[in-house]
Formats: structure tokens, C-alpha cells, sequence
């Protein structure tokens, strides 16, 4: 998505200017959903241009490249509602596993962390700097937590103790935590299904 973004943006400045653009937008984090693509392309790529060339309004292209994004979002979000309805048996001691539920819970709309830990490893994908999650879930295990959320600042933490171990989403804060939390309790441990 980056390069058709990049691509787009040469239509109106320099290629170089349109990596500035870009290169600046995405210090703020990469987006992992079209969603947050369309959000960065709206909020911080679009004033940036405004400021740089006369537009009154946002160009038809970069219009409809928002549009699209927002389509794919819309039908990604369906899917995933679709597939949230039943539950999710997952390994946390398979390596492969924990790789795909963490790129999964990633790709939420508002989610800039996960967390898959196991006994015998743990997969570990953050937009910015990681945030360690393992004191929170030691200190809840004791209190024989199910599910977990709270508002940290300027993002929400939600954690699901799974077998041994545990699942952690850190997200943005104006993040729908229904959806999150369902996203989450929806998963149960293979051995509890297989046992």
C-alpha cells in the first residue's frame, strides 16, 4: 500500500518530496490494516499536502485511494466478524501457531502490539517500542483473571491468560474494546479442546 501511496503522491510533487511525505507519515507508525492506511492517508499525508501545494479539497485520486482502503477495511472487518462467531482453538507451544495468531490480533483496526507467550517461546510484534506485558499477567494470574483491559495512557491493554501462558494486545486508545476483547475471549487453548 506504501507504494501506491508513493506513486499516487508523485502525481502532484517530486518523487523525493513524495517519500518526505510518506517516510514522515509513517514515523508515526506503520499501519497494518487498510484502515489505518486510509486514517494516515486522511490525517497526516493529506494536510501535509494541502500545506505544501493550493488545494481547497482533497484530490479526486487521493480521494478514491482513501475510498478503496476503507472498502477493504469494511470487508476485512466483515470477514473477520464472520470468523469471530466461533471459537479459536490455539497452541501457544507451536511455534508456528503463536507466528500466526500474533499477525493476526496485528492486524486489528487500533492494534500497535501483540503479545503470544508460551512456556517454551513467544512471538512478539510491536509498531513502536515493545511494552512488557508479562508483569501485568503475573500479578492478574494470582487474581485467576479470565480477561483483562485497561485504559494506560494513551492505549488500552488487554490480556488473555491461555494455557501457561498468556495473549497481549496493546492498541490505541480509541479502539473499539468490545471487539477487541471479543477478538480475545473467542480463543481457547487446543489442549482444553483436544482434552
Amino acid at each position: 500500500m506504501e507504494e501506491s501511496l508513493l506513486e499516487l503522491l508523485s502525481r502532484y510533487v517530486s518523487p523525493r518530496a513524495a517519500e518526505s511525505l510518506v517516510r514522515k507519515a509513517l514515523a508515526q507508525g506503520t499501519p497494518t490494516h487498510p484502515g489505518e492506511w486510509a486514517r494516515l492517508a486522511e490525517e497526516v499525508v493529506w494536510p501535509e499536502l494541502k500545506r505544501l501545494l493550493p488545494f481547497q479539497e482533497m484530490p479526486p485520486e487521493l480521494k478514491a485511494w482513501v475510498r478503496e482502503r476503507k472498502a477493504l477495511a469494511s470487508q476485512e472487518l466483515e470477514a473477520e466478524e464472520e470468523e469471530a462467531l466461533l471459537p479459536e482453538a490455539v497452541d501457544l507451544e507451536d511455534p508456528a501457531s503463536r507466528v500466526h495468531l500474533a499477525q493476526r490480533l496485528a492486524r486489528l483496526e487500533g492494534v500497535v502490539g501483540v503479545v503470544v507467550a508460551g512456556l517454551k517461546g513467544r512471538e512478539t510484534l510491536f509498531a513502536g517500542e515493545p511494552v512488557e506485558l508479562d508483569p501485568i499477567h503475573l500479578f492478574l494470574r494470582r487474581q485467576g483473571y479470565r480477561t483483562f483491559y485497561a485504559a494506560v495512557g494513551d492505549a488500552l491493554v488487554a490480556l488473555r491468560p491461555l494455557g501457561g501462558g498468556f495473549v497481549g494486545v496493546l492498541a490505541r486508545k480509541e479502539t473499539n474494546v468490545g471487539r477487541l476483547l471479543h477478538s480475545l475471549r473467542r480463543l481457547v487453548d487446543s489442549a482444553e479442546v483436544e482434552g
